[in-house]
């Protein structure tokens, strides 16, 4: 039988297609996605933040004052985008979330498959959607995710402008100050992408021409950016908020999420991982440190460390067999001087100093160990310099939230594919079942990943989060009095009542003073009409008010 005549090419290029890890990726990748996005939408908001970013859309959209709008914009701009197209729905903050979700992990994958093969790429890639902080923040409206996103993006085209195309490098800053409108520190990825390109710059083709266009971009987009903020009237805001950030170590006691540890991030690494049991409360999910790290946490840490002790032995033991001459004995020496500087000043300066420190060590450590048989040692470092520009920046500000570590989970993520690579290199030879071949082993452990994270997912979610009882709330009100508009409104969270009554309510705090009488005297002074609590497990008698309403954690007072 001649079976050329049943060949069909068409039909084998779509077989490839669908086989390609990119293709199952997106495919596992949207699935998910789609299904988090449901979720969210039925459980709510989970943190007051995302309402700032919704009332800020609507202030962008023409259709409300706005919160705080010295906050990243870009987020806000695309609710807007949505809101003047007649979706006002926290929804819109959801899908957006999503999409962006979606863009960062297929942009993970290329940016993995510049150094892994397409099945190890395909594993980080789903390693790093299985981390709990990951997959619970996807698709909540928090900018943390969307500002790695475009931090990924970054990083990708700085890899191909420097090893294949220098004109992918004229997108670089435009990347970055995404990222940077879309979180203020995502912008720090600056960093890497500057240590990469200065380490290959021999390899850049119109240089002269590339740091032209840098120059002109960077002008153009500062002023674009020193516009928005002083039309906004925020550009003082702003300015003291990065006043803050770069300068203080202790700013910020009292606060629920102050703590001075300077190895926090570091004391929960194996929570950030993986997370047990199956079941428990959405905290746990949400803020990892709160639970307890899984069995599967710590057999991946330690198959990752001895991947990676044998990494770090192969390329010490190249190094070794060439010569030392004085040139390399002056570079280690320094080496180790730099790298004790920044252990004893770490956590007592800026944050700056350690940082040089930090890069100082990163480029001496590529310039000790860059050799033709290690090509990929300029990726490995730049990487390595990704998360410690990060870690170190987190762990020395004094305001600490877990969520903060998905600025590091990409690179987080490409040790652990660097370690379980190098492992399995090792264990290939003594496997007795010749049918298990690497890439099923790869393909066991980000199965294992996914399983367990989605069912520990579906067993911490809520049927919904609390800010849906003050939506109920406020719809109630909106009802008992049409005139609430001309009304004086306080609330305990003000952004959520905000956007659900469509208008501007002062905030109110019961904890900022010493006795509920002096909270009451503070609200008949600024003669308010409804004050909304939504917080306070118990309930505070206030002096003068009356509770009207109930709904769930939420208690509405209204003025004797």
């Amino acid at each position: 039988m001649d079976l050329k005549k049943y060949y069909n090419p068409d039909f084998v290029s779509l077989r490839k297609v669908y086989s390609d890890p990119l293709f199952i990726l997106i495919l596992i990748t949207t699935l998910l996605t789609l299904y988090l996005l449901s979720v969210q939408m039925k459980i709510g908001v989970p943190y007051f933040d995302v309402f700032n970013y919704l009332n800020n859309g609507l202030y962008f959209a023409g259709m409300g004052k706005g919160n705080f709008l010295y906050l990243p914009p870009f987020i806000p701009i695309l609710n807007a985008i949505f809101f003047k197209l007649g979706y006002v729905s926290i929804n819109a903050i959801f899908i957006i979330s999503s999409i962006i979700f979606i863009i960062g992990v297929i942009g993970l994958y290329l940016l993995f498959n510049q150094r892994f093969n397409k099945i190890q790429s395909f594993t980080g890639s789903i390693i790093f959607i299985s981390f709990p902080l990951i997959i619970s923040w996807a698709a909540t409206g928090g900018i943390d995710l969307p500002g790695v996103t475009f931090s990924i993006w970054a990083i990708y085209l700085t890899i191909l402008g420097v090893k294949k195309d220098s004109r992918f490098l004229y997108l670089i800053l435009p990347v970055i100050m995404l990222s940077f409108i879309t979180r203020y520190t995502s912008g720090l990825i600056i960093l890497p992408v500057v240590f990469y390109i200065l380490i290959n710059l021999k390899n850049i083709e119109n240089i002269k021409k590339v740091i032209l266009a840098f120059i002109l971009e960077f002008i153009a987009l500062i002023g674009v950016f020193l516009v928005l903020y002083i039309n906004l009237g925020t550009a003082k805001n702003f300015y003291s908020l990065l006043i803050y950030v770069t300068t203080s170590t202790t700013v910020g006691i009292g606060d629920v999420a102050y703590n001075p540890d300077p190895l926090y991030y570091i004391h929960n690494i194996l929570n950030y991982i993986s997370i047990a049991p199956f079941q428990g409360t959405y905290s746990q999910i949400l803020n990892p440190v709160n639970s307890v790290p899984s069995i599967l946490a710590y057999i991946i840490a330690l198959v990752v460390v001895i991947g990676l002790l044998f990494y770090i032995y192969r390329i010490l033991n190249l190094k070794l067999r060439s010569k030392m001459n004085s040139p390399a004995i002056l570079k280690i020496v320094t080496f180790f001087a730099l790298v004790v500087s920044l252990l004893l000043t770490f956590g007592t300066v800026s944050f700056f100093i350690s940082e040089i420190f930090f890069f100082l060590i990163c480029y001496l450590s590529y310039s000790l160990l860059k050799s033709s048989k290690l090509e990929n040692i300029d990726i490995d470092i730049m990487f390595f310099s990704w998360f410690g520009a990060y870690l170190i920046f987190h762990s020395i500000l004094a305001i600490k939230v877990d969520r903060y570590f998905i600025t590091m989970a990409p690179a987080f993520v490409y040790f652990i594919i660097l370690g379980l690579s190098e492992f399995i290199d090792k264990i290939k030879p003594e496997i007795k079942n010749k049918n298990l071949k690497s890439w099923g082993i790869y393909l066991i452990v980000a199965l294992i990943f996914l399983s367990t994270s989605t069912a520990t997912y579906i067993g911490h979610t809520p049927k919904k989060c609390f800010t849906l009882d003050i939506e109920d709330a406020s719809n109630w009100l909106k009802e008992y009095d049409p005139d609430y508009r001309d009304k004086t409104i306080y609330s305990d969270y003000e952004s959520a009542t905000s956007w659900y009554l469509k208008r501007k309510i002062n905030g109110g705090f019961p904890v900022s003073m010493t006795t509920a009488k002096l909270f009451s005297r503070m609200l008949q002074r600024n003669n308010v009409d409804y004050y909304i609590d939504s917080l306070n497990t118990t309930k505070p008698d206030l002096e003068g008010y009356y509770i009207i309403k109930k709904t769930g954690t939420v208690a509405i007072y209204a003025k004797i």
